[in-house]
């Protein structure tokens, strides 16, 4: 069983890339599978993307809540990333850890960043960082099949206290704004992993359940969710082999 977390279909991407190679049927978003999961699979896959240098918040209490039977499970989970995981993954090991079992292997997979209150997209290198990381992936999936152990990296302590910050972003839908170009499509409420935002009129409503993880800003057809003024001028992205119905 692999279980994603996908915003801008970077960690779908990898998710089903890594199912199709080890024969098994297609990944189960986290969302889906709902708090309190059973699983009994021999392998058992999270695949998600860092926030805040460490996992997002829906992504641990996914893990914290997962009943795991299985105690001799192989288990993996990928981060996808712009640059650094932080504590994604001894995070990941420490969950897993307090309900008797542990990571047996764990990667980072760096895709094209797109945290764009902070930065633009670099659309101009886009394609390469993409083609790179689809070889990177196929020696993860390698790693994978031969049932392969590594040693996590120890976290800095700094990254942790980074990662606590998070948790404010429950709340960072106070300054998302909807402009006159939005057209109640409901793209926005669709694709959101956390269900945090509801059609009221045809108009986007936030209900303060927020990951910040952006699906709502980089998916809607007309750029007309925005946070704070940071995002207006920037580009959108999304991974160029999801569509936006696979993440629903």
């Amino acid at each position: 069983m692999i279980y994603y977390m996908s915003a801008t279909g970077n960690s779908l991407h990898a998710a089903r890339k890594i199912a199709a190679a080890l024969g098994e049927a297609a990944p189960v978003s986290m969302t889906a599978a709902g708090p309190n999961a059973v699983c009994d699979d021999d392998v058992i896959g999270f695949v998600f993307p860092v926030f805040a240098w460490g996992p997002p918040n829906m992504v641990e209490d996914f893990v914290a809540s997962l009943k795991i039977t299985n105690k001799g499970a192989y288990i993996f989970a990928i981060v996808t990333c712009g640059m650094s995981i932080g504590c994604c993954l001894t995070n990941i090991d420490a969950l897993l850890k307090t309900k008797g079992g542990a990571l047996s292997y764990g990667d980072k997979l760096r895709m094209v960043a797109n945290y764009i209150p902070m930065y633009d997209v670099k659309t101009e290198t886009a394609d390469a960082i993409l083609q790179k990381a689809d070889v990177r992936l196929e020696e993860i999936i390698e790693d994978i099949k031969a049932r392969r152990v590594n040693r996590l990296k120890k976290g800095m302590p700094w990254w942790r206290a980074m990662h606590k910050m998070s948790a404010q972003y429950k709340e960072a839908d106070k300054d998302y704004s909807v402009s006159e170009a939005c057209v109640g499509c409901g793209t926005c409420a669709k694709v959101c992993p956390a269900r945090n935002i509801h059609l009221q009129d045809g108009h986007p409503t936030f209900t303060h359940n927020c990951e910040h993880c952006l699906a709502c800003i980089h998916w809607c057809p007309n750029k007309a969710i925005n946070y704070k003024n940071n995002t207006q001028t920037k580009r959108r992205y999304h991974h160029p082999e999801v569509k936006v119905e696979e993440l629903v």
